[in-house]
């Protein structure tokens, strides 16, 4: 994991990189090179030493190729194998050089052979090439004009900023796809790659991947489908515990992160428990009860108002753009404890709702809300309003934060991506996981890279994705209940008897912002939305302010930011909590 910037006549200097530098601590180099005819070309890369943790060359080359690389492929020594056989010599044991070779080898096919999460640029000496991953995990913006092109890891890298607003955030609550709250500044779509040349004065994307609508057959029996997806998630969890580090886990109380941690073998994980919670969504009981059946030991991680008021300012730094959520504060503080216990890699169960349609709403969206019964459609009672109607409208207003007025402008965004081909549920988590999946992507690299911690999703491996949108929608939602195949594989999976499995509701990771702040237990995100903007703005615009102001607080709520971590640690050993 890494931050990068360049390109061609850039602003960029030592201070541009130094704003990476939580992403990369370990090493960071800054080059500046004649491009004849074009200016000067620029590269700039901070590196966190996870696979072959020596200090290597920056940027890595080949010939007259250079590259800078954030993220992880993780299946570089099957390839670097396959290279190998072809004739390419290797120096370091990185899967960055393992890109460049196979950009230089197969060209744009490379992307195609990537099993990964990596934001790249390559010049080859002609023209820069740069690609995102398939899902969007690893960020990249880029602002270009007439003769300079400018790339980086985080919108803080580039000088001359200015921020704008946009009708699809103020929809929304989040920016996604190519837009960004800041004037002239794109970001790179998932599953695209960018070619700037400045021979013929052209910059252009292209996409390499998205998800394929299956025709004909789909996978619909029942043995064979949840072997399959326990078969992908096996190795897809083998994969992502490739490092020269230890691995640890986020674990929550259900069922996603409790798989990986069963898969994994995770001997360590991290859970975040806010006190305000306990009578209602407790995590905690969930798991105390895998944990002693698995032989896991668990930091659990109890944040408070004091901290929250303390972290507020350079979490907006980190963040750059507000994404919505109320799991901002959690996540950033998850990522703090498994710093602290010397981890630079996690796992975590994203991506597994978006897949399965285990999202609550969308589960009532599935069926009739006027004849909605049982535990989880009582306990959603209050958004059933919104589900009556059909299709995509019935999506829109579901997901709008504006009203009707909100809903019909939503739509006119999302019309592109809603196809006649697919059925209901499949557009529904075509929707989530191409769309709204995007901002909790950028939000857990954020909050997780802002400690120099690097967050692997086993569920967002692009053959698992694939597989999911090859099964019938009924082995995805049966009987009013999502993630149908989730819960088979969890049934085979976990311990029997274990209270996860018995779980009636799994609530996501909310923070109870509006109690601390307005005195309230509802969830509505509408003075949240505005308060991170403002201080997303105040913290990227103004950041030669950001480090004496980390460390302030008003002083009824000041804690010792040293001591402000209250991480409590469970181990359990044959069986028995100590």
């Amino acid at each position: 994991m890494c931050g990068i910037l360049g390109g061609l006549n850039t602003d960029f200097d030592e201070a541009s990189l130094g704003r990476l530098r939580h992403r990369g601590p370990d090493q960071q180099r800054l080059v500046h090179e004649p491009a004849p005819g074009h200016g000067t070309l620029t590269f700039g890369q901070t590196r966190l030493n996870i696979v072959d943790r020596r200090n290597i060359d920056l940027p890595v080359r080949v010939a007259d190729s250079r590259i800078v690389f954030n993220g992880q492929i993780y299946n570089h020594p099957e390839l670097r194998r396959e290279l190998s056989g072809l004739g390419w010599r290797f120096v370091t044991n990185t899967d960055t050089e393992v890109a460049l070779a196979a950009y230089l080898q197969w060209g744009v096919e490379c992307l195609q052979r990537f099993n990964g999460m990596f934001a790249l640029a390559i010049w080859d000496g002609r023209r820069f090439f740069c690609a995102r991953d398939r899902m969007g995990k690893k960020p990249f913006f880029y602002r270009v004009g007439l003769d300079h092109f400018e790339f980086a890891s985080e919108i803080k890298a580039f000088s001359r900023l200015e921020f704008t607003t946009h009708e699809l955030f103020d929809l929304f609550e989040f920016c996604f796809n190519e837009h960004t709250l800041y004037r002239d500044i794109l970001a790179l779509r998932p599953g695209h790659y960018l070619v700037y040349d400045p021979t013929k004065g052209t910059c252009y994307t292209r996409s390499y991947w998205d998800i394929e609508h299956s025709i004909g057959r789909r996978i619909s029996d029942e043995r064979t489908a949840v072997n399959t997806f326990i078969e992908l998630l096996e190795d897809s969890v083998r994969l992502r515990l490739r490092a020269d580090v230890p691995v640890s886990l986020f674990l929550a109380g259900g069922l996603d992160s409790s798989i990986i941690a069963k898969l994994g073998g995770v001997e360590e994980a991290f859970t975040c428990q806010f006190d305000e919670f306990r009578e209602t969504i407790n995590e905690e009981k969930y798991v105390r009860d895998l944990a002693v059946r698995l032989g896991i030991r668990v930091n659990f991680v109890r944040p408070t108002r004091a901290q929250f008021l303390i972290d507020l300012r350079p979490m907006s730094y980190h963040l750059e753009m507000p994404t919505g959520s109320f799991s901002v504060f959690p996540l950033y503080r998850l990522a703090k404890a498994a710093q602290e216990r010397g981890y630079k890699v996690v796992l975590s169960g994203e991506g597994s709702d978006e897949l399965f349609a285990g999202y609550a709403r969308n589960e009532l969206l599935m069926g009739d809300p006027r004849q909605a019964e049982g535990d989880k459609q009582r306990h959603y009672a209050a958004m059933l309003d919104r589900y009556h109607g059909g299709g995509l409208d019935r999506f829109c207003r579901m997901a709008s934060r504006s009203g009707l007025v909100g809903a019909g402008l939503m739509k006119m965004f999302l019309t592109d991506h809603w196809s006649a081909r697919r059925s209901m549920l499949e557009n529904v988590c075509y929707l989530e996981t191409r769309i709204f999946l995007q901002p909790l992507l950028q939000m857990a690299d954020r909050m997780c890279m802002a400690h120099g911690v690097e967050n692997r999703c086993p569920f967002l491996d692009h053959r698992l994705v694939e597989f999911a949108f090859s099964l019938d929608d009924s082995l995805r939602y049966r009987d009013g209940v999502g993630k149908w195949i989730v819960h088979r594989a969890a049934e085979k999976l976990l311990p029997r008897g274990c209270l996860v499995l018995q779980r009636p509701v799994k609530d996501g990771l909310p923070t109870p912002v509006n109690l601390w702040m307005h005195g309230t237990h509802s969830f509505d995100r509408k003075h949240w939305n505005a308060l991170m903007t403002a201080e997303c703005i105040k913290s990227v615009l103004g950041r030669p302010e950001l480090e004496p102001i980390v460390h302030t607080a008003p002083a009824e709520s000041l804690v010792p930011y040293a001591t402000a971590s209250p991480v409590e640690s469970l181990f359990v050993l044959d069986g028995e909590v100590r």
